[in-house]
């Protein structure tokens, strides 16, 4: 599943931040610990998580590549060593050829290509002086490649090297002392420049509330909306200090912690940051209010109003919120109403641009509705602008545009290069398959799901001048332009469920709407912090889909659902404590009950290329095995709400607490995400397992022209029988017009 384009080298320019001053007087202050020993931690950051979705590849002489990554302003980087995984062409010349290391653009390294190690997997440590580090760092490999010592063409095909993108960067990190200052807000919190998951604790009174709890969930969808790419992992604490990090604590006067037991009481709703008490280097960010409604209406403020922030402390005065958003017009989505630019899609119009010889792809990412309906279409329209420096030699020079991996049209560029070449053409549909499989015509667009990337790779072509010349152009340039558009306003929304496909990857349907004001959230009456911890990881990835907190979203306990019935239920909670699935027992396609356990088993696995049940064959299953086992098991449930007919619920459980980490860390594992579909996806250790069980509803709405052909497509027979009965009556309607026709000459004659 492609990632949020991230991090080409240049994206570094928009990243400039300062790191923040040392120390600075607040209102709320709780007494800091002696100073001690600065706090040092390590983290590995793998090339992936930089955003090198491929190996880094260079092929040709003199060719670049490489990686971004950050440094928090709360901390400093004191180590860092580079465990660099490679491969390189047997065939070039070992005396003349290496690999440059380059550091924010100075050479630290230079790696030999001995030709009996070439074409083999190679591994290397190497220390980087971590003095050259910034605020937003590059590092770059450079290749400098030969494979004759006359006459060589710099293009060659025996010219290249691989930099796996398992690739590590082990960073050694010393905390600094941050201000107590919201004006840095989200830092330390969220720092924009750390590529690794955001790891954030929730700290909570012995039994929060439900009120609580709900701006809780709304602070964690915004997080994921900052997080993005990265992804989140929350955890949760009940009275109880989180351990020496960063953690964001909710209480009230009444009902607090006891580590804040000494703060004073507020007399308005109040965000404040303090130290932490063990280690001052980590900060607690406070959210608090005389009661509950004051929690709410704190957080309200903070993820609308953090820019106006400033000081230690923050009193609420008041607080409105936006016009309720509408249907599909999430943030992080393609419009639904026009075209959308491809320069809305992307961080910075730079990274629309490639350089050299052999660039790199220009890489788009997107996301769409899960529920697009994108049946008989000839494909996704895509109005492409392109520019490039002038070719000397046009012929076979240009562009190839591949989706997901997917090759998808070739387009010559001329020699002049002058001005912009602008070209209609359609992406296409890659899964809707033909008329004989509705289980596949209903999935959304393409292969992986909603989140998709499209790659524009240039290919310039050399001429050859005689057998020592060549007529390379220097410093190639080429750019899409950020005004090409792709155009999926055409479409209706329709959809079968259950999909937990669409769940994974998109939050659909709870995230149609971005401030999931559809959407209710039900826990067990008495939540454990392993529930909460989940039901937070859950919001904050429904944040990272839309790019929006769920500011209308409603939380309630099981015995709450009379109030929430008519929206849909996103459930969560340890299949020992969820009175639900034992209510709705007949309907779950699996059931867990501590170590028993009932496991329906469908005519066909989710993913397969089979008819799903419930589209062919009326919601049966095949057959139901009764056992007990021990061990962790993760569920994602889905199926139609039993409380309101066309509205969906999705259970997130395990059979016991511990278990539900595995479910949403499923969730957040790309990997593992692209294999979740159907109703029911068990997770055990590193396995999934997705069936399709149970009967199929239906979402949205077609026109009504495509819902008759739609309907006739899943029954052949009835449309043979249907243009027979066409043809019967046009040929029995031509027979009456001959005979009217016929009688009437006579009647003349």
């Amino acid at each position: 599943m492609p990632r949020k384009p991230l991090l080409i080298f240049l994206t570094g320019l928009l990243l400039a931040a300062q790191t923040p001053p040392l120390k600075a007087e607040g209102k709320i202050s709780a007494s800091e610990p002696a100073a001690s020993a600065a706090l040092v931690s390590t983290r590995t950051l793998s090339f992936k998580q930089m955003g090198a979705g491929y190996p880094l590849k260079m092929r040709g002489d003199n060719s670049l590549a490489g990686v971004g990554f950050g440094s928090r302003g709360d901390e400093v980087i004191t180590g860092l060593t580079l465990r660099l995984r490679y491969t390189f062409s047997p065939a070039m010349l070992a005396d003349l050829s290496h690999v440059q290391v380059l550091l924010n653009d100075e050479v630290v390294s230079v790696l030999a290509l001995p030709k009996e190690q070439g074409g083999k997997p190679q591994q290397l440590t190497l220390p980087l002086d971590p003095r050259l580090l910034a605020n937003f760092n590059q590092l770059k490999f450079r290749l400098i490649g030969h494979y004759t010592n006359r006459c060589e063409d710099e293009t060659h095909s025996s010219l290249w090297a691989e930099i796996s993108n398992a690739s590590e960067l082990q960073l050694t990190v010393q905390a600094l002392p941050f201000a107590n200052d919201l004006g840095y807000f989200p830092e330390p919190f969220f720092d924009r420049r750390d590529f690794s998951p955001l790891k954030l604790p929730f700290a909570f009174a012995a039994r929060p509330s439900t009120t609580a709890l709900q701006a809780a969930g709304e602070l964690a969808s915004w997080f994921g909306a900052q997080a993005g790419w990265r992804g989140v992992r929350y955890t949760a604490a009940f009275n109880s200090l989180p351990a020496a990090q960063h953690a964001v604590v909710y209480a009230t006067n009444a009902q607090r912690p006891d580590f804040l037991a000494k703060l004073p009481p507020v007399s308005v709703p109040t965000i404040s940051i303090m130290p932490h008490p063990e280690r001052p280097e980590r900060k607690l960010l406070l959210i608090l209010g005389r009661d509950d409604k004051d929690l709410q209406l704190a957080t309200d403020a903070l993820v609308l109003g953090q820019a106006g922030m400033s000081g230690a402390q923050v009193m609420v005065r008041g607080m409105k919120l936006d016009a309720p958003r509408q249907p599909y017009d999430a943030p992080n989505w393609v419009r639904p109403d026009r075209p959308t630019k491809l320069g809305e899609l992307v961080d910075n119009p730079r990274d629309l641009q490639a350089t050299g010889q052999q660039p790199a792809p220009i890489r788009v990412s997107f996301r769409v509705p899960g529920d697009l309906f994108t049946w008989g279409s000839r494909g996704i329209p895509l109005d492409l602008k392109f520019r490039y420096t002038g070719q000397q030699q046009s012929a076979g020079s240009r562009l190839n545009i591949g989706i997901n991996e997917l090759f998808v049209q070739s387009l010559n560029l001329n020699a002049s290069g002058l001005g912009s070449t602008q070209t209609s053409l359609r992406l296409p549909v890659l899964d809707n398959g033909l008329l004989s499989n509705i289980d596949r015509i209903l999935l959304p667009p393409f292969r992986v799901g909603s989140r998709n990337e499209m790659q524009f790779q240039y290919v310039f072509a050399a001429e050859k001048q005689g057998e020592c010349a060549n007529n390379l152009a220097d410093g190639n340039r080429a750019a899409i332009d950020p005004d090409s558009t792709i155009d999926f306003s055409a479409y209706p929304h329709y959809a079968a469920l259950p999909n937990l496909g669409l769940f994974a990857t998109s939050g659909y349907p709870f995230t149609r709407m971005a401030d999931l004001s559809d959407t209710a959230v039900v826990l067990p009456r008495q939540p454990a912090q392993q529930d909460v911890g989940a039901f937070l990881n859950v919001m904050g990835n429904m944040g990272q889909s839309t790019g929006y907190p769920a500011l209308r979203y409603r939380l309630v306990d099981e015995g709450g659902l009379d109030s929430v019935k008519s929206k849909d239920l996103l459930v969560v909670g340890n299949a020992r404590d969820l009175r639900l699935l034992k209510v709705w027992r007949d309907k779950l396609p699996t059931t867990l009950e501590g170590a028993e356990r009932k496991v329906a088993e469908g005519k066909g696995n989710a993913l397969s290329q089979e008819p799903a049940l419930g589209l062919s064959g009326g919601g049966r299953v095949s057959g139901q095995a009764d056992f007990s086992a021990k061990g962790r098991l993760g569920a994602i449930l889905g199926l139609e709400s039993p409380l309101a007919r066309g509205r969906s619920v999705v259970i997130v459980t395990g059979n016991e607490p511990d278990a539900m980490s595995a479910a949403t860390g499923a969730l957040s594992d790309d990997g593992k995400v692209a294999q979740m579909a159907g109703s029911a996806v068990l997770i055990r250790g590193d396995n999934i397992d997705s069936q399709q069980l149970g009967p199929v509803y239906y979402v949205g709405s077609l026109p009504l022209w495509t819902w008759v052909w739609l309907f006739l497509s899943a029954h052949p027979l009835l449309l043979a029988a249907l243009s027979a009965l066409a043809v019967l009556i046009f040929s029995f309607a031509i027979l009456r017009l001959f005979k009217a026709l016929a009688a009437r000459r006579i009647k003349e004659s």
